[in-house]
């Protein structure tokens, strides 16, 4: 257009003026009846506010036009942990109406994101003019660490005379036999072992195993994260702890949380569904918390790790203050059991020799850690990425289990 009217002046002739002409109409034609009249209003919906890692979720967006009709294409902004798994379409518009059209996201990573937050994008029908607004209608979606289904946790030492899934040792009225005793006054009749009555000739009844329940405590070390480039410690720690929740209240178990950090932050053991959704929101709110300051475990009330209570322990063992912890919880008599998360396994590689130095200094710092976590009478058991949470819980186990016989 300008090419032309520049090559009419130049020639001295009105051929190339007259070719320009529509298309300079057409510009002033557009400018006058679009630019100045387009008025659009965005509003952006998530088709529900709670999912898992994985889990696709589907977005509306609403583009109302005021004045003028445009073509409108939402362009939703990038999230660390959420990828676009489709762009809505692009949609006419015409003035006074409102459309709608639907896009899809996937949630990569756990945490709380804001989803809806974005562009428009808007051509008018000559598609001579582009007009971006900013979509500020995010909703808060809440994405939980997609847990471990563990087939066995931890078996605490002591046992609360609860309802439970955990087979005491002591006899009484359960499910599981235990043992044949002659009847004595209050055992109900219907315990009577009527073969074994009919041979002894006294009556004697059947006696069970009760099934009982426990507290059990988890412990996040806040202290330090070790982050790689797929993976940190601190999304280790929240996908165990996230695990370790469910399997406790799947049986029946009182489950708290204790967050030591710069600051200490606890919640009391309970029961049932909203529990386990208060722990895992709580564990979703965990942030790295640098401090210098040296919290001791006078400021943690007794009631938040109950007399006979099960600590487990996870920490990826970087920070000097946290062994000092875990010997003050031991020196109170609590039952502790500590998950390594192994920080190491989490890094690339070293690069060069001075990397790989650093790297041999730091485990024997860590080696250093779990020496003195030994001498206090703690058992480690370390969590590599890419390893099921079950197997250093089995280790754990089997360890618990061989230094109660041999202490026995």
């Amino acid at each position: 257009m300008g090419g032309g009217i520049a090559l009419s002046l130049a020639l001295g002739r009105v051929e190339p003026g007259l070719i320009a002409t529509p298309f300079l109409v057409v510009v002033v034609v557009a400018a006058v009846l679009s630019r100045s009249r387009v008025h659009l209003e965005v509003r952006v919906s998530v088709d529900r506010t709670k999912a898992l890692e994985g889990d696709e979720l589907e977005f509306a967006v609403q583009v109302t036009s005021r004045m003028g009709t445009v073509e409108a294409a939402f362009l939703l902004d990038p999230l660390p942990g959420v990828d676009v798994v489709d762009q809505p379409p692009t949609v006419l518009v015409a003035a006074g109406t409102t459309v709608s059209t639907r896009g899809r996201v996937r949630c990569r990573r756990w945490g709380i994101h804001k989803i809806g937050s974005g562009r428009i994008v808007a051509r008018d029908i000559a598609s001579t003019f582009v007009y971006q607004q900013a979509a500020e209608s995010a909703t808060a979606v809440k994405v939980y660490p997609r847990p471990e289904r563990l087939r066995s946790l931890l078996r605490p030492h002591a046992l609360r005379p609860r309802f439970g899934s955990l087979v005491s040792r002591a006899a009484g009225a359960g499910l599981e036999f235990a043992d044949i005793r002659e009847f004595q006054p209050g055992d109900q009749r219907r315990h009577i072992n009527w073969k074994a009555t009919a041979r002894h000739r006294r009556i004697h009844v059947n006696l069970f195993h009760p099934e009982w329940s426990s507290d059990i405590v988890i412990l996040l070390d806040t202290f330090s994260d070790v982050a790689g480039d797929e993976v940190s410690s601190l999304d280790l720690t929240v996908r165990a702890a996230t695990s370790a929740a469910i399997a406790c209240i799947g049986r029946r178990d009182r489950i708290g949380l204790l967050v030591v950090g710069r600051e200490i932050n606890w919640l009391l053991p309970g029961l049932g569904t909203r529990q386990l959704y208060q722990i895992v929101d709580s564990v979703m709110q965990t942030r790295l918390a640098f401090t210098y300051s040296w919290p001791t475990t006078d400021a943690i009330p007794k009631r938040v790790i109950p007399a006979g209570a099960l600590v487990i322990a996870l920490t990826p063992l970087i920070d000097r203050r946290m062994p000092a912890i875990l010997g003050d919880l031991l020196s109170r008599g609590h039952d502790i059991a500590v998950v390594e998360i192994s920080a190491p396994a989490v890094l690339p590689p070293p690069s060069n020799q001075r990397e790989d130095l650093a790297r041999r200094l730091w485990a024997l710092h860590r080696e250093a850690q779990r020496h003195r976590l030994r001498q206090i009478g703690l058992a480690v058991s370390a969590w590599k990425p890419g390893q099921s949470f079950q197997m250093p819980l089995m280790e754990l186990q089997r360890f618990r289990r061989t230094s109660r016989r041999v202490n026995g």
